[in-house]
C-alpha cells in the first residue's frame, strides 16, 4: 500500500471516532500535532510500530489500514429530530459511533456474543393502527415485559437483546438508532431529558429496530414517509408502555375505591407506568376512555403540570449505560485494559478510578477462583 492511502485511512479513522488533530496527536504520545499532521498529509513515513498505537487508539485492526478494504463499513444512524446543522449532525454522529465501537471493543475483549434477535416483522406489521397494537402486545409478551414494561425494557434489551443503549448529551434531537453489521443494535438517548421522556424514546427507538430491515434507507430519508412511520412509532411506544388491559384495570381500581378520577389520580398512574401524564391522557383517549378534545385541554392544563412536578420524586441526575460501566469494570478487573484506558472510556480523572468503582458497588479485584462442574 502506498504512503498517501494509508495516510487517507488513519485520517477517516481519526475522523470516525470524533477526535481533532490535537487530541489524537497528543493520545498518540506525538510532541505536537503537526507531526501527526504530515502523517496524514503523506508527508512523513509511518513505522509499523506506530501503526500498532494507531490501531490501539483509534479501536481499529491493523489489517484495517494494510489490507485492500475499507477500515469502516457504512453505517446510517436514524434521527429522531436530527440536528438542522449539518456539521453538528456529523460530529455527533462520529462521536456516537466511536462509543458503540468503545462498547464493541469490550464485549469483544470480554467475550461476549451478540444478544438474540427481534421477531420477523414485514410491513403488514405495522399498516394499520390495529396491527401496530398487535405488534407491541407480541414483542411485549416475546420480550417478558411484564405489567409494567416500562420498569424492565432497558434491561432486557441491554441484557438479552444485546442492544447497545447510549445516554448522551444530545444538543439536538431526542434519540437516535442505528443497527451495524459488526456491532449490532444501538440506541441513543438524550441524557438532558427526563426518565419517563427516556423511557418513551426508548420504547419509540425499539419500534426503529424491530423494523430495520423492512424499510430502505432511501425510503427513510424521504419525509414524508419518515414522518408516518415515526406517528407509528410513537403509536407503538405509546401501546407498548401503557398496555390496554393493565390500563383499564388501574383506572378501574380507582374509581371504584373513590367514584372519581382526579388530577393526582392521573399523575399517580402515569409515575406507576413510568410515563409523562400527557402520554398517559392521550393513550386514555386513544383507547375511549376520555374523550380527545378532553385530552387535548388536559395536556396543556398547568394545574396538572403542578401536581405532577411537584409528585415526580425521581432522581433526575444523568442517566449512565449500567451495563457499559459493568464491561468496563470488567475489562479492567481482568487486565484487559489498562486503568488509563478504563478513566478514558468512562470520562473520569484516573486518580477517581477506585473511589468511582467502590462508589457503585463493584469490586476491582478478581478474588479466588471457584471451581465449576462440567456442563
Amino acid at each position: 500500500m502506498n504512503r498517501k492511502e494509508l495516510a487517507f485511512r488513519l485520517k477517516a479513522a481519526r475522523e470516525t471516532v470524533g477526535l481533532s488533530l490535537v487530541e489524537a496527536a497528543k493520545r498518540l504520545g506525538y510532541p505536537n500535532y503537526q507531526t501527526l499532521s504530515n502523517i496524514e498529509n503523506g508527508q512523513r513515513e509511518i513505522k509499523v510500530s506506530e501503526l500498532a498505537n494507531f490501531a490501539r487508539i483509534y479501536f481499529c485492526n491493523l489489517s484495517d489500514f494494510l489490507t485492500a478494504q475499507s477500515p469502516r463499513k457504512e453505517y446510517a444512524i436514524l434521527w429522531r429530530n436530527p440536528p438542522g446543522d449539518d456539521a453538528l449532525k456529523k460530529q455527533t454522529e462520529r462521536e456516537i459511533f466511536s462509543l458503540c465501537e468503545q462498547y464493541h471493543m469490550m464485549e469483544k475483549l470480554l467475550g461476549i456474543k451478540s444478544g438474540k434477535g427481534f421477531m420477523e416483522v414485514t410491513r403488514e406489521s405495522v399498516k394499520t393502527g390495529h396491527a401496530i397494537n398487535l405488534l407491541a402486545k407480541d414483542t411485549a409478551t416475546m420480550m417478558g415485559l411484564g405489567q409494567r414494561p416500562s420498569c424492565a425494557l432497558h434491561k432486557v434489551l441491554e441484557q438479552e437483546y444485546g442492544v447497545k443503549i447510549l445516554y448522551y448529551p444530545l444538543a439536538y434531537g431526542s434519540a437516535a438508532s442505528m443497527v451495524h453489521d459488526d456491532m449490532g443494535k444501538a440506541v441513543v438517548i438524550n441524557s438532558n431529558e427526563v426518565p419517563w421522556r427516556q423511557n418513551y424514546d426508548l420504547a419509540h427507538e425499539l419500534f426503529h429496530l424491530i423494523l430495520w430491515k423492512v424499510f430502505t434507507l432511501e425510503e427513510m430519508q424521504d419525509k414524508l414517509f419518515f414522518s408516518d412511520i415515526e406517528r407509528k412509532a410513537d403509536s407503538f411506544a405509546s401501546m407498548l408502555l401503557l398496555p390496554e388491559d393493565e390500563i383499564f384495570r388501574e383506572i378501574d381500581q380507582i374509581m371504584e375505591n373513590d367514584k372519581q378520577l382526579t388530577y393526582s389520580d392521573i399523575v399517580d398512574v402515569a409515575i406507576d407506568f413510568g410515563v409523562s401524564a400527557k402520554a398517559l391522557l392521550y393513550r386514555l383517549a386513544f383507547i375511549n376512555f376520555i374523550e380527545w378534545e378532553q385530552a387535548n385541554t388536559l395536556a396543556k392544563d398547568e394545574d396538572l403540570a403542578e401536581i405532577s412536578r411537584q409528585k415526580r420524586t425521581e432522581n433526575l441526575e444523568p442517566r449512565r449505560s449500567d451495563r457499559f460501566i459493568s464491561l468496563a469494570v470488567r475489562c479492567l478487573r481482568k487486565g484487559l485494559i489498562s486503568r488509563g484506558k478504563f478513566a478514558d472510556l468512562l470520562k473520569i480523572d484516573r486518580s477517581d478510578i477506585d473511589d468511582y468503582i467502590e462508589g457503585r458497588g463493584m469490586m476491582e479485584a478478581e478474588g479466588k477462583t471457584v471451581e465449576v462442574m462440567a456442563s
